[in-house]
Formats: structure tokens, C-alpha cells, sequence
């Protein structure tokens, strides 16, 4: 950049973006604007740059209009290919002329028929706060200069006497909460909006991710002081609901105070102030406390103690429930007799058996209301579940198996050869008339089972559920909070089977070893040779990806699993984008019509790009989790049947992809729902099974043994690991994170 003319100026600005805000100042873009018209002068642009020691930064906001002193430069910035000229004022004096009215110009354009935002604005722009009382007033003269239209005002009068509170819009807009803060606040609190966060502003936390947003506006604009009580409850309610981000269901004392002290900062907490507050949070219902064994105390948020102890309690009553009598009187071992026969015979297989933890499996599941199954990659858990089924099958009793994720429901079908569902699809999809009064539930990789899916699905089961969790407490965790396979598998009584004879892949492999040592906490045996099965590559950050892309065109039938979306060095994104770059970026492009204009747009995706799909299409049989390749790009839109010739669903197709072996047309919605699949991330991986996998390493908060450990599961015949040989021993020979979460439902279950 050079500085060209440094004068003084004086200009009336409306900021229209943020190029950047921290504690040292603020740098803002906007636009002059003619103070008496309220017209925006688009071809004079400003760039305000404002320091901390001149005005607070955050008293900037977009739309808001401000009268802008100070020295002004123009410098020359690249931007592409281009060359722009802008001129920045470094404020030595800053004043807000006028808040951005954003809530009523929103308010307006979402409800008034043919009231664009740009229409709206301009009616704020002129009349400013008398607006609200020309709309209360329904004062047609006001508003003929900016709409024209009779019939235009009449509506937006009409809507306005309909549900327009100009009180609680005034009042969002005086306290500066920002839009989409307020809209949540206002849906939920409608005419109680001003009495609710007048009496607690912190009550924005439930629509506002942010402490430090929702803080700000609590201190700023309510005048709440550091050391008020309302302050140091709201901290405490988001500690407690803090440690849900963490994976854990509860905290302790020490625990919650440190992280109350974080949160007020600079106030300091008082051990007895706290003890006040949580004295008065327990009253309240604010939060539940438990002695643990080790007679430490332990904080609840009352919603994921309540979900606890009915898991809990639903759990106990399968086990001291007995199993169906008919049940108990059939020869299991002869029915398991019958299978192994029939299986023998199916896949031409005489030696076809199954091993003696398989077959105890089987007579536990069958024998108890409750049961787990447990087990690494490959020691044969699907074929449990075809004996049992089969079991079942004989016994008359209706079964339904299921899984979190689109893609491992779809290799549970495919294993087992039976109909199966995502947990959600059961939850929504299946009613209590098709479950009967006692049906048979299978979760496989009940790994990933967190506390609220599996809460939603005790309060859908019935009281005579026969339930059989499946899976592998040292893959990955579930995303969300509480530990449901974990826990149950450590605890006493309960019935349950482990698997450890290695099935999948044949018995001289090493991966498997490598898999149960890695399982332990140990370091398998690597080797830099890239022709080996078990393989690990230690190199610098930068030299990760090059790496990763040379072994990736050394063999087919590879999959790229990385830890991390956004990691510059080995994140999914960036090895996407390079392997986009190499392989098909040349090739004709997916291009879309906008809706608005009629014109074609890219897509960013090409024919040979391999494709995510992120949803479940259960109509289309395409999973979340589906992995293809875009075989074909149509030259402009086609109409396709995507139902069946006796009820046609006809939609708008761009281009053909082949997902998990069957064509399916790629339509105009599913471009927001298609990823690169070069790489995928481990969790997407978890569920499946590829020839050869490539695992860039780096360090980073969620590498655990159980990332490491899945990843090297996913492999059939070659597995790769490529990056910081220091983070990946240190992963490996640390306890899983996963057990350091804190739960209740373990307690609870043996209260």
C-alpha cells in the first residue's frame, strides 16, 4: 500500500461490514450518506479505521450511522486480479448519529408485501424513530415519498396493527442487541419480550452460544455490574451447561468454580459468594447435586440429570425383568446349529463355524432382556447378529436393528440382509403399533450413542423391549454429551460378550494385531516401507499434504481419513481441495441455475470428482455418509422421474453420480448437500470398511487413542499413517479422552 492525499475530514457514514474488531480497535467499511436525504453515496466508499484509545470498538455496528473526524489516506489494495483505490480515515473523533434500525427494516421486509430491505431502509433512513409512531399512527402522508404504492401502505399498516410491537422493537433496538439475537428473544418471549430481559438480559444465553456476546450486552446496555448476583447466576447456569461442550453430563464443585471465575473475569469469586449463589441455584431448581461414591459432590444441569436417571431406571427394568418363557424353553445351541448349516451351505464355506465367545453371545442376548455385545474391527459381531436373528426369527419375535449414521445402517443391511434403520428414521418412522408390545432392539456401533439420542429412545420403547447394544467402546466417543456403551461395559453383572477372535481379515495380517495393540495404549510395529500393510510416515506440517497426495496416486481403492475439517496441514478441507485441484478441476463443470437471474453458476464440483453425501434419502437410498463419483455432467437441466412409473416424482436433475455402486441423478437441492470425498473425516469413516486408508496425523484437541484407532480399523489391506510422529505416540499412549468425560448414569445404575 502508499499513501496518496492525507487531508481532514468530516463525513456522515453508514457502516455496511466489519473487516476486523479486537480489544486494540476496529477497522469498518461503509458508504457517505447525505444526513438530510438519509441517500447512501455508493460511489464514495470509506474505510474507518478507529483505535481503542479513541472509542470502544464494539460500538460499531453494521447499518448504524456515525459522524466520522479524522485523517484521511488513499492507498492502493489488490484484490484478485484487481487493483481498487480506497480511502481510510483514521477516527480521532467518532459519534453515532443514528443505531442501524435493523430490527424494524427486518421486520418490514419479512412481513410487509413488496417492502424490500432496501425500500425499508430507506424509510428508517428518513424518518428514523418517528417511524414507529407513522406505523402506530398508520400515517399515510409519512410514507407516500418512499412508497408510492396505496395498496403497498395499506398492508404494511394492516401487518403492523397485526402483530407489529413497536414497544419491544424499540426497546432491542435501544439496548443494541444485535438482530439475530433479538428475533429469537422476541419468538420466544413475544409480548413479555421488555419484562423478561429487563428483569434477567442473561436469559439471551438460551437463543446466544457466546458468554462473552451476550456479557457485553448485559454490562453495556443494562447496566449490569460485575459483581451483580444476576451475573454470577447466569455464570454459574453456563458452567453448568459448559460442561456439555466437553462431553461430560456433571461437574464438580472445584470444577464449576474455576470455570464461574473465568467467566466474570476481572470480578473475582468469593467462595461464599459463590456458596450464596449456589444455595439459591439449588432452590431454584437452577441445578441438581449428587454425592458421587468417592463422596465428592457433583453439579447436574437438571435436563441431563433427569435424562440420566430415566436411562438409568429403564435399564434396571430390563434387567431384573425375565426374558420370555418360550424363549427360555428353546435349545438355543441347536437353532445356532442350524445357521452354521445353513451359512456352510451359502457361502460354499465348510469350514464356516462360529467361534465359542460368538456362540456365548448369542445364548446372552437371547437369555437376557439386556445384553452388549462388544468387540474390535473384524472379530465378527454382524455374524452374532445373523445368528440371533435367525434365533429370533424361529422364536417368532419381531426385530429392529439400527444405527446413528446413514452409512453404517447401510452395511448393517447389507451384512445382515435385513432391513434396518437410522435411529432417527426408527424414532420418527416407527409407531408403537408396528413395534409391538415386545420387540427386539439391535444398536450397532452403540459407541456413538450419546445421552440424548439414547434418553429419546427409552422414552420411545415399550417396558417389555428386549435391547442388545452392539459396538466398540474404543472407537470414537459419541459427539454429544454422556457415555452410554462406555460405562455399561465397566460395570459388574452386567451381561455382556466380548469378541476378540480377529475374523475379517485373514490371520497373518498384521493390521489386526496392530489394532489390538493400539486398543491397549501400545505402539504397534510401523514401518516406513510403503508396500506394507502397516505403514507410518513421520514428516513436517507442510510436508504432509505433498505426501499424502503422492501415496494417494500410488494405489486405487483408497480413502483419505483425516482428524480435522479446517487444519491448513492435514485438515479434510485442504486435502479436498488439492486432490480436486489435481484430478478434476480440467474436467466439465456441475453448473446450476440461480433462481433469481437465470444464469448458469459453478458449483465447484466436476465430472471424476469424488462426492459426500450428507443427508439421508432413504426414498433415493442415498445415506448420509454415501460415497460416489460424479460420472456425468448435463450440458443444461433435465427433468427426472425420481419415484417409481405408478407415482412419479419428478424433479429437476444436473448432472449423474454413482453412489455405493447404483446410478442416482444429482438434482438442483442436492449441491448444498454433496461434499468432496477424497477425504473424509474419521467419524464420517466410522461404520465402514475400505482396501486402503491414508491417515494424515498432526496434533490437535480431538487426536486420541480412539481417533488413531478407528482410523486404522477402517482398512481391509493397507493401512497409512503420514505426519508428527510425537502427536501420534502421545495419542496412543494416553487413556482415550472419552474417559475422562464425567457421567452420572454409571452411579445411578448401581444406586
Amino acid at each position: 500500500m502508499s499513501p496518496r492525499v492525507p487531508p481532514l475530514v468530516n463525513a456522515t457514514i453508514r457502516i455496511t461490514s466489519i473487516r476486523s474488531m479486537n480489544r486494540k480497535g476496529c477497522i469498518a467499511f461503509g458508504h457517505r450518506l447525505d444526513p438530510e436525504t438519509g441517500d447512501n453515496d455508493r460511489c464514495h466508499s470509506l474505510v474507518v479505521s478507529l483505535s481503542a484509545s479513541i472509542a470502544e470498538p464494539s460500538i460499531i455496528a453494521v447499518g448504524c450511522i456515525y459522524e466520522v473526524y479524522g485523517a484521511a489516506a488513499t492507498f492502493e489494495r489488490s484484490h484478485d486480479q484487481f487493483v481498487v483505490f480506497e480511502t481510510q480515515v483514521e477516527a480521532q473523533s467518532i459519534r453515532l448519529v443514528r443505531p442501524s434500525g435493523s430490527q424494524i427494516i427486518q421486520w418490514m421486509s419479512d412481513n410487509a408485501r413488496g417492502i424490500s430491505n432496501v425500500k425499508a431502509t430507506r424509510l428508517w433512513d428518513s424518518l428514523g424513530d418517528r417511524l414507529y409512531e407513522v406505523l402506530d399512527n398508520s400515517d399515510d402522508d409519512a410514507l407516500k415519498a418512499i412508497i408510492p404504492n396505496q395498496d403497498m401502505r395499506t398492508a404494511l399498516f394492516n401487518k403492523w396493527f397485526e402483530n407489529g410491537d413497536a414497544r419491544t422493537l424499540r426497546f432491542v433496538q435501544e439496548k443494541n442487541i444485535p438482530l439475530d439475537l433479538a428475533r429469537k428473544a422476541i419468538k420466544f418471549h413475544k409480548e413479555n419480550t421488555i419484562q423478561a430481559l429487563t428483569d434477567d438480559p442473561y436469559r439471551l444465553l438460551s437463543f446466544e452460544g457466546s458468554w462473552t456476546r451476550v456479557d457485553q450486552i448485559s454490562q453495556d446496555n443494562f447496566g449490569i455490574a460485575l459483581d451483580d448476583p444476576c451475573r454470577l447466576a447466569a455464570a454459574l447456569e453456563e458452567a453448568l451447561y459448559g460442561v456439555a461442550e466437553k462431553g461430560s453430563t456433571c461437574a464438580t464443585l472445584n470444577d464449576i468454580q474455576a470455570t464461574v471465575g473465568r467467566l466474570i473475569k476481572p470480578s473475582v469469586v468469593v467462595k461464599a459468594t459463590l456458596e450464596k449463589a449456589l444455595l439459591l441455584g439449588k432452590k431454584t431448581g437452577q441445578f441438581v447435586s449428587r454425592e458421587a461414591n468417592n463422596f465428592e459432590l457433583m453439579l447436574h444441569a437438571p435436563g441431563s440429570y433427569l435424562m440420566e436417571r430415566q436411562c438409568a431406571e429403564f435399564i434396571k427394568i430390563l434387567l431384573r425383568s425375565p426374558v420370555i418363557k418360550k424363549q427360555l424353553s428353546t435349545n438355543i445351541d441347536a437353532l445356532i446349529n442350524d445357521f452354521e448349516f445353513e451359512e456352510r451351505r451359502h457361502q460354499n464355506s465348510p469350514a464356516f463355524a462360529l467361534n465359542e465367545a460368538q456362540r456365548m453371545a448369542v445364548k446372552t442376548s437371547c437369555s437376557n432382556r439386556f445384553s452388549i455385545i462388544t468387540g474390535g474391527a473384524g472379530v465378527g459381531k454382524t455374524t452374532v447378529l445373523k445368528a440371533l436373528y435367525r434365533v429370533l426369527d424361529t422364536l417368532g419375535r419381531p426385530h429392529f436393528q439400527m444405527a446413528l449414521s446413514g452409512r453404517a445402517t447401510a452395511r448393517m443391511i447389507e451384512a445382515t440382509e435385513q432391513p434396518a434403520t437410522t435411529i432417527a428414521g426408527f424414532l420418527q418412522s416407527v409407531s408403537a403399533v408396528e413395534m409391538g408390545p415386545t420387540p427386539v432392539i439391535v444398536i450397532d456401533e452403540a459407541s456413538m450413542l450419546d445421552l440424548l439420542t439414547f434418553h429419546r429412545l427409552v422414552c420411545k420403547l415399550p417396558k417389555g423391549t428386549h435391547l442388545v447394544l452392539v459396538g466398540d467402546p474404543y472407537q470414537l466417543p459419541p459427539i454429544g454429551a454422556g457415555l452410554i456403551l462406555h460405562v455399561l461395559c465397566d460395570l459388574p453383572g452386567m451381561p455382556s460378550t466380548q469378541l476378540t477372535e480377529a475374523k475379517r481379515q485373514a490371520k497373518e495380517s498384521v493390521i489386526p494385531a496392530a489394532a489390538k495393540a493400539i486398543r491397549t495404549g501400545q505402539w504397534p510395529t510401523f514401518t516406513p516401507d510403503v508396500k506394507a500393510e502397516l505403514v507410518f510416515l513421520p514428516c513436517a506440517d507442510e510436508e504432509i499434504i505433498p505426501t499424502v497426495m503422492r501415496l494417494y496416486d500410488d494405489g486405487g481403492q483408497t480413502q483419505i481419513l483425516g482428524a480435522t475439517r479446517s487444519c491448513p496441514f492435514a485438515g479434510v478441507n485442504t486435502i479436498n481441495r488439492a486432490c480436486h485441484a489435481k484430478y478434476a478441476s480440467h474436467a466439465k463443470p456441475l453448473l446450476i441455475t440461480n433462481a433469481k437471474t437465470g444464469d448458469f453458476e459453478a458449483t465447484g464440483f466436476c465430472e471424476g470428482d469424488l462426492l459426500l453425501y450428507t443427508a439421508n434419502d432413504w426414498q433415493r437410498n442415498l445415506q448420509n455418509g454415501s460415497l460416489g463419483q460424479l460420472i456425468e455432467v448435463f450440458d443444461e437441466p433435465r427433468k427426472v422421474n425420481v419415484g417409481t412409473d405408478g407415482a412419479p416424482i419428478m424433479r429437476q436433475a444436473i448432472g449423474v453420480a454413482v453412489f455405493e455402486g447404483a446410478s442416482q441423478y444429482i438434482l438442483d437441492t442436492d449441491v448444498d448437500l454433496i461434499n468432496y470425498a477424497y477425504a473424509i473425516t474419521v467419524h464420517k469413516a466410522q461404520g465402514s470398511q475400505f482396501q486402503r486408508v491414508i491417515v494424515p496425523v498432526r496434533r490437535s484437541r480431538i487426536l486420541d487413542r480412539t481417533l488413531v484407532y478407528t482410523a486404522v480399523t477402517r482398512a481391509q489391506v493397507q493401512v497409512i499413517l503420514v505426519g508428527d510422529d510425537a502427536a501420534i505416540r502421545a495419542a496412543i499412549n494416553q487413556p482415550p479422552k472419552a474417559f475422562s468425560r464425567k457421567v452420572g448414569l454409571g452411579e445411578m445404575l448401581m444406586a
